[in-house]
Order: C-alpha cells, then structure tokens, then sequence
C-alpha cells in the first residue's frame, strides 16, 4: 500500500480517478504511482491533461472485437492462448507458421487484440520482412521502441540499445508481435537477446518456414486449413454475400463445390475465387475463345511481361481478328488478368494456379492429348517418351528442373499445331544429351519460340516460320537460321555465334519490330536496314560492333537504340539522321566513340556513361528540346555545346567524374 502524507486537498479528485484507475487495471500500478509522485509539483491544467494522456493510453488497450465473419479462427485462438501461459512469470516466444494466404497474420491480429490489455506495453510489427527491407534496421527498431514506450525514440545504431531504454522497458511486461519474419536474424536484430525483457513478456513470430523458428523458440504452432464446410462458407460470403445460398443461387452450387475443392481450405485462395466469382455470370467460359486466351496466358504468358499489342499478335486468327483485344478487356472486366498503365499483361499466381488446372483437366490421364503443357515433370514425361500429339498448342519448361532429356530429331513432328514453345532456365550443357542428330522438324505455325542455350548449329531447314512473332535464341550456338523469306515481327538472339550469311534475311524483314542481337560478341557489321521500315526497337549491346550500317538513321519509327559495351564502336556518324520518333538512346561504356551524331527532336533519355574516348557534343545538341535525362558519368568530354541551353526540360544532369569537363554553361544551372 502507498500513502501520500499532506497532499494538498486540491489533487484530490484527481487523486481518487488515479488510485482507482491504478486499482482496476493492476498491471500499471507501480507505474500509476511513480506517476503520481511527480504530479505535486504540477500546477492543474497541467497535471489534469497529463492524467487525461496516461488513462487514454491506458483505455485504448482494450481489447477490440474484430472476430465477426472469421471462419475457423476460435481453435486457434483458444490454442495460441493457452501456449502463451499468462501465468508464467518466464519470457516465452511463440513461433506461428503456415503457407501464404493460410491466416497466420489474420489469426494473430485478433489474438492481438485479445491479449494485448494483459500486458503494460504492447506492440504488433507487420509485414516485417517488407519493412525491413524498404526502411531499413534503426527505423523498424525505433518504430517497435516508440510504440512500446508511447514517446519519440531515435537510435543511432542497429547494434545494442541505450541503458536508460533497456531500463525502462526491463520493468515492464510487454507483448510483441513480429509478422512475417523470413530469417531469423531479423528477430535478433529488432529485440537482440531476451534477457533485458521484463518478467512476464511475450513474443509471437509468424513465418513461411518452420526453419526459422527451429530450435529458437518456446513453441511453435501450425496453421491449418479450414474445414470443407468453413471454406463453403467463407466461398459463398465472399462471391454471394450469404451462406448458405439462397435458392435464386442454387445453379452455382456446383460451380461452388469445384472452386471449394479447388482451394485446399485456404482463406486467401477462396476470398479471391470468390470475389472474382461475384457478380458475374455463371456462364464464365461462355466465349471459347476468351477461354482460350486466359488459358493461353495462365499456362504460357503470365510472367513474359509482354503487352497488350504483342498479345494481340501472338494470339490473332488473322491479320483484321480484333477478337484478343476484346478478350483481354473482357478478362480484365472480369479480374482475371491485370493491364498495366504500360499495358503490359499479368495474372494473379492463385487465378494462374487455376487456369492451369482448368487445362489439366482436359486430359488427366494422356498427357500428349493435353493442350497445354507447363509442368516441368509432365512436359518431360511427354517429351521423353515421344508421347506428343496434334493438340498440343503450348509447351513451357524449365530445363534447370528436370533431368537428362535425349530428344529425337522428329521430336515436334506429331504436334502439327504447336504454336507457342518455350525452353528456358539454365542448365549444363554436359548433363543433357539434347538433339544429338539434330533437329529436322519444327511447326509451321509457331507463333513464339524461345530456345535458351539452344545446343543446334541451325534451325530446320524447311521451318518456314511464317506465323513467328517472337524468336528468341539467347546464350545459344545458333550459326545459321534458315532459308527463306520471312516476315517477322520480333527477334531476339542473344549470345549467338552467327555467320554473315544470317543478316540477308533481316534485309527482308518488312514487318519488323523488334530486334535484340545482345551478346552476339562476333557480329562485327550490321545488314543493310533500309526494308525495316517498322522497326521500333533495337538493341546491339555487347556485340563485336566497329561501326553501323547507315540504314539505321533512316528508321524513322525507331524509338529505342541500344548500343551498350560495344567496345570497337568507333562511329555512330551520318550526315542524314531521320530518327524522328527515338526517345530512348544507351551508349553507355562503348569506350571508343569520339563524337556521336544522333540525335532526335523526341529525345527523352541519354545515357554515354563510361565514353573514354568522347570529346564533345554535337553543335546541334539543343535541338533534343524534350530531353530530360542526361548522363555522361565517368566520361573524358572536355566542353559542352552553348545549344545546351535549349534543353530546358533536362531534370538529371549527370557529369560525375568527368575531369577533362573544362566549364559548364550557366545556363545548366
């Protein structure tokens, strides 16, 4: 008992709401009390609005009541609490763990906001991992030190804390929650040893991996799955706002009853099944050839980044078919897809899963009578055993995670109507005995192809290719393509070892759009570019380059040019420049380029970082009115033209490092 000897009778009332306060929340007693000791020499409006402060911190502790509509979360709420055991006077740390989407934040939020009016201080850090990443230590740190002791703190190391803190907070009982935590050097770094925590204090981490909480705290708990009539339940709330369903639902019950089964009992995957679901139509696959384009990208597209007009390439009829725009706006109506401000085209990973089970079902037993194929495992069994067939439409596959793959030369001879071909992933060479007789058929139709460390010398001589949208080749051994006149629209050959003999069929690329010869470190001469008059992207960086051909400055759709690490380049000059439409120019590190000539009305971006052997700008520079960013990093240039002044839209200027920089116009500042 505290006895407080001739108070003045004026703190009396005050007195009284603090004792009884102190009384009925016991936890904070000893703290209402020091409280109480420095109040006498407070003058009333002062100490009245402190004692407001410390009972309103105290009041919004309560615990808050936000369990209604959580399905399935009372076991382990009562679970979790009775591992918590308030009676014990140790420190325990609880470790919660379950897959992503399972409920393990939503769980422990609520037995947050149970526990938390048990304990003197509490804290409830989410997403852990995320804020640790974007904000760094000594931010989250001071975040969890300023809730916990309801002031400002700033630290100034990540390592230790101050004494008068570790004081503080050692006397009190206080409660922590740490939300997704991937690593548990990230709990170390935020509360260090357990040692200075007060006699009764609590900690709860929620991870992925059970790894992390191995053998580093008291208990750990697993998050299950709901039960098949929790999942229904929780399904029906989110796509009908009822459960159960009234009669005017009874057509979707078995519709419901798949995408229940489908979900595995986790929360996250049935409230986006279910809110896609909602309002629409059951007639979801009404259109077959909207089915067809969200399978097309579920088990294919999704994670290429391409964009909507590519899409529309790949996936036409014909050449006026506008049937895939309308598709795709349609998906996205739907929140089956997202489109970008950029317009490029993706798909949540959970309606993506979906997709793909949609084109498993198709055949689950004949694999090669499948339409789409995107398991590494299943797409190996069908390629080793030579078990492909004419419906077969697609095929993705990581090489990195299968085994030894021997395939025959008339491999893709049966799947007359593959049009969508993807070999990605690294793998070694040496432990895959790919085409050892080469390969003499590929599908006519094939729209997309990407072959990755491809090991061929060619590609089929009679490939006609007529259809092909995108090639691409890169890191691969790729000498020689083949014969023919084709109309491309984009070509990618990355790290290709190709004979000059390759660069007559790009003179002929009519409908180009697109060409990335990245890495093709022996091309020491471009072909003549004059036929390309659609060309909108070109990328030469890390080639053999000593010099372009003139066609390029007559591209008058060109809006991107790469020419990055091209040591040899030594001209990039021409006294007709038709680059009208360029925006985008990297010429970064190509240390042997004096004095470039190209520039663009449109030009947005420039970037000459690491040009040694730049001298100085072309007189005609101020003419680029639009440009904003300009990058001349680690450069020898010695004046910048007074035209510069022109460029008024220029917001990075960037001259680091360029001691040869003699003056630098006053207009630039």
């Amino acid at each position: 008992m505290v006895i407080f000897v001739g108070a003045d009778h004026r703190f009396m009332p005050y007195l009284v709401a603090l004792v009884t306060f102190c009384i009925w929340s016991p936890p904070t007693s000893e703290r209402c009390m020091t409280f109480f000791a420095t109040m006498l020499t407070r003058n009333d409006a002062e100490l009245l609005e402190d004692i407001i402060d410390h009972v309103l911190k105290r009041l919004n502790k309560k615990p808050i009541n936000n369990s209604k509509g959580l399905l399935g979360i009372d076991k382990p709420i009562a679970d979790l609490e009775s591992l918590l055991r308030q009676e014990s006077k140790d420190v325990r740390v609880i470790g919660i763990w379950g897959m992503h989407g399972i409920g393990k934040t939503t769980i422990v939020e609520e037995l947050f906001n149970k526990q938390c009016f048990e304990y003197e201080s509490c804290c409830f850090l989410a997403k852990v991992n995320e804020e640790l990443e974007r904000h760094g230590v000594i931010c989250v740190k001071e975040k969890l030190l300023s809730t916990l002791l309801t002031e400002d703190v700033k630290i100034n190391t990540t390592n230790g804390l101050p004494n008068d803190i570790l004081r503080r907070i050692g006397r009190m009982k206080i409660f922590i929650v740490l939300d997704d935590v991937n690593d548990y050097d990230q709990v170390e770094k935020l509360v260090g040893t357990l040692d200075w925590l007060g006699s009764g204090s609590r900690i709860i981490i929620t991870a992925r991996d059970r790894q992390i909480l191995h053998n580093k705290v008291d208990d750990i708990y697993e998050i299950g799955s709901l039960s098949i009539d929790e999942a229904g339940e929780l399904f029906c709330l989110n796509a009908f706002n009822q459960s159960p369903l009234g009669e005017e639902y009874w057509d979707y019950l078995l519709l419901s009853y798949w995408m229940v089964d489908y979900a595995k009992g986790v929360p996250l995957v049935l409230k986006v099944l279910g809110q896609l679901l909602r309002g629409k139509d059951k007639e979801v696959w009404k259109n077959r050839k909207e089915k067809n384009i969200f399978l097309d990208i579920a088990c294919f597209f999704n994670g290429l980044n391409l964009k909507v007009d590519y899409l529309n390439l790949l996936l036409r009829d014909h050449e006026n078919d506008n049937s895939v725009a309308i598709g795709l706006e349609r998906l996205k109506d739907k929140s089956l897809i997202t489109i970008s401000e950029d317009n490029t085209v993706s798909m949540h990973n959970i309606v993506q899963e979906m997709g793909r089970e949609i084109a498993h079902e198709e055949s689950s037993e004949d694999l090669g009578s499948r339409s789409r194929l995107s398991d590494a495992d299943e797409t190996y069994e069908v390629l080793n055993s030579n078990k492909g067939t004419s419906a077969i439409r697609s095929i993705s596959i990581d090489l990195s995670k299968i085994r030894k793959l021997k395939l025959g030369p008339r491999i893709f001879s049966k799947m007359s109507n593959l049009q969508f071909l993807d070999f990605h992933g690294k793998y070694n060479r040496d432990d895959m005995d790919f085409l050892p007789e080469g390969l003499e058929y590929l599908p006519s139709n094939i729209r997309y192809l990407r072959w990755k460390q491809c090991p061929l010398r060619s590609l089929p001589e009679k490939f006609s290719a007529k259809d092909l949208v995108i090639l691409d080749l890169s890191d691969s051994c790729v000498q020689k393509l083949w014969d023919g006149m084709q109309e491309y629209k984009i070509i990618f050959m990355g790290s290709c070892v190709m004979s000059s003999f390759v660069f007559v069929l790009l003179q002929n690329l009519v409908n180009l759009k697109e060409v990335r010869l990245y890495r093709c470190q022996f091309m020491e001469e471009l072909p003549d570019f004059t036929k390309a008059t659609n060309l909108e992207v070109l990328n030469l960086s890390h080639c053999g380059l000593s010099s372009v051909h003139s066609s390029i400055f007559s591209l008058k759709k060109l809006e991107k040019l790469e020419i990055t690490y091209c040591f040899n380049l030594t001209r990039l000059t021409s006294d007709h420049i038709h680059l009208s439409s360029l925006r985008y120019l990297n010429l970064e590190l190509c240390h042997g380029l004096k004095e470039p000539s190209v520039t663009s009305e449109n030009m947005i971006e420039l970037n000459m970082r690491g040009s040694f052997g730049l001298k100085a700008l072309p007189s005609s520079f101020g003419r680029q009115s639009k440009l904003e960013i300009l990058v001349i990093y680690f450069s020898t240039i010695q004046s910048l033209p007074s035209s510069i002044k022109d460029c008024t839209r220029v917001r990075c200027l960037d001259l680091r490092h360029c001691d040869f920089l003699q003056t630098i116009p006053e207009s630039c500042f």
